[in-house]
């Protein structure tokens, strides 16, 4: 059982660039420590944004040469595969929505936290919404309008709002237009696939000045062709990076499959941040929702289809929208973990730039670029450590041992590295949005491998705030993370489990907390909590492997407040 207190030594004055540029289709998002130019059909630092050289830096040196993204499926039974991959001469997307409509105005859409209510980035944001975009319907008529109803010069929670994440978001939406005899893979055409990208930060000096928030939201709308299929299966989603510490030959990467995320460091110094490189790591703060019969769902109507009413939820999915929009719950369904994390380099045949689609479809399953999986036992890039069996280590997460204690599979060579972190299988079914929000966080420490510790304490502060439902720009952000603001349950992980999880719960005062255990029928089996607690947030572990596969619920009591949850033991 844990309590968690997080105390972070925050500046509450913005550290936000009031004059950020913002030319043709591309902006440079200038905020804290990290300088990011972004482009209106997915590129990420590889963009040109005179006067400055393109690229991502960190404290003014560059960390990040090119970023974006590589998905992959079925349509029809045939295998696809685009992606947003520059360094590797793969961009299959063009600004705006796959079916444009007249009146459409594709261009980036900027909001800050300092801009006054009401005002002309909330009036912009009018042409974003028509093209996809979230908001806040305060008076809920289903319709953006940013007006001030009471004419008081300020927002209240009846008015309108755009989707301002952070202090400062940058939205657009792209799509996957390119011809096909213009692009690398040219035998894959294009589907009417559209993402609407959702880049957002805060302004903060302290560890959340490091990061970035990324939400990809995917739609399948098709072309309208007549064999069109209602859906595209087995699809996997795969955040993809060039990252470029200082000298760009100097990298190693490895994945972090606890935290979800997978990273570039050093293990040496470097010509351009000397003995302190920075760490760059990608993680997955909430994966695709996925409905799976038999884990996330009991299918009663026998469809392979979850159908509220009838199936029965195993799982919940979650959609986090910040503050003031909420959360939206997807009963019946999970956000998937990662699935592989793979690297890539030039000048060997095997690990060079993916030249067609089924090689790019081998990267994004784990395999090298030939479709074979990397034996960690004999992978001439790295060797596996202290004392860990290296026929124990699973190959589909390149590289995942720990280099700060040096045990487990690690990386041995520095080279201009690739890395790619993937999520799948799930389905892209027609005219529904599916989402995956991931954070790129910059830690740098007093050595190579320090920066590694740094990052990681960063990336578990970007997860916190992730959990929390994002926090509410201009308030202090260090209450915002310290204590919780209303009493909730989570859902235990895993679930279904064989034979622990665990459970979650919070509390903004000190309560009196009962937290029991009981079957289907309503009897108790255990109680796991009984006694009084501090505000905070805690976590306790559930053993029931005495108790007999089947559905349990799990209930916490405190006050006046009462929350249940299901939970499916499955031996």
């Amino acid at each position: 059982m844990k309590n968690f207190f997080i105390i972070l030594v925050l500046l509450v004055v913005s550290t936000i660039n009031l004059f950020p540029q913002k030319q043709g289709d591309a902006y440079r998002l200038f905020i804290n420590n990290i300088d990011m130019p972004l482009n209106r059909t997915g590129v990420i630092a590889q963009v040109n944004i005179p006067p400055n050289d393109p690229g991502g830096k960190f404290n003014d040196t560059t960390f990040l040469f090119s970023a974006g993204f590589f998905l992959s499926g079925y349509s029809n039974g045939q295998l696809w595969a685009n992606a947003v991959a520059p360094a590797s001469l793969v961009e299959d997307y063009t600004r705006g929505r796959a079916t444009p409509q007249a009146g459409d105005d594709a261009q980036m859409y900027v909001l800050n936290s300092q801009d006054p209510d009401f005002g002309p980035s909330w009036q912009d944001w009018i042409d974003a919404v028509a093209l996809g975009a979230d908001f806040y319907d305060g008076n809920g008529d289903d319709i953006y309008n940013p007006v001030d109803l009471n004419g008081n010069g300020t927002w209240d929670t009846d008015e309108d709002r755009p989707d301002l994440l952070g202090d400062e978001t940058v939205w657009c939406v792209y799509n996957d237009g390119l011809p096909q005899a213009q692009r690398r893979w040219d035998t894959v055409p294009p589907y009417g696939i559209e993402i609407r990208q959702t880049v957002f930060a805060y302004a903060s000096a302290g560890a959340i000045g490091n990061l970035l928030f990324l939400r990809y939201r995917f739609k399948y709308v098709g072309l309208g062709n007549p064999n069109e299929p209602d859906k595209m299966t087995d699809v996997y989603f795969g955040v993809w990076a060039d990252p470029d510490l200082g000298d760009f030959q100097d990298d190693v990467a490895g994945s972090d499959v606890p935290r979800n995320a997978g990273y570039t460091y050093q293990n040496i110094p470097d010509a351009q941040y000397g003995n302190q490189p920075p760490c760059f790591m990608i993680d997955f703060l909430s994966g695709p929702v996925a409905y799976i019969p038999g884990e996330t769902f009991i299918d009663i109507d026998g469809d392979g289809n979850y159908t509220p009413g009838i199936d029965t939820p195993l799982d919940t999915a979650y959609s986090v929208r910040g503050q003031v929009i909420g959360i939206e719950e997807f009963p019946g369904a999970k956000n998937l973990p990662i699935s592989s994390f793979v690297l890539y380099i030039n000048g060997d045949p095997n690990l060079r730039d993916p030249n067609n689609k089924e090689e790019a479809r081998n990267y994004m399953l784990g395999f090298d670029r030939i479709g074979i999986a990397p034996d960690p036992c004999t992978f001439q890039y790295g060797e596996v450590r202290g004392g860990v069996d290296c026929t124990t280590v699973d190959p589909k997460f390149w590289f995942s041992g720990d280099p700060v204690t040096d045990v487990g599979w690690i990386a041995t060579i520095n080279l201009d590295v690739r890395q790619m972190t993937n999520t799948g299988p799930f389905e892209l079914v027609k005219n529904e949005e599916n989402e995956i929000v991931v954070a790129y966080v910059i830690g740098q420490g007093t050595s190579p491998l320090d920066a590694i510790t740094v990052a990681r304490e960063i990336d578990d502060t970007a997860q916190i705030i992730f959990d929390r439902n994002l926090i509410i720009t201009g308030v202090d952000l260090e209450d915002n993370l310290s204590l919780p603001v209303e009493y909730s349950l989570s859902q235990n992980y895993p679930n279904p489990f064989n034979p622990t999880t665990t459970i979650n719960y919070q509390i903004p005062e000190i309560s009196f907390v009962t937290l029991k255990i009981y079957d289907v029928l309503g009897n108790e089996i255990t109680t796991l909590v009984n006694e009084e607690k501090p505000s905070g947030y805690y976590e306790i572990g559930f053993n029931a492997s005495s108790l007999a596969s089947g559905i349990y619920f799990y209930s916490l009591q405190t006050g006046s407040f009462v929350e249940t949850k299901k939970m499916v033991l499955m031996k």
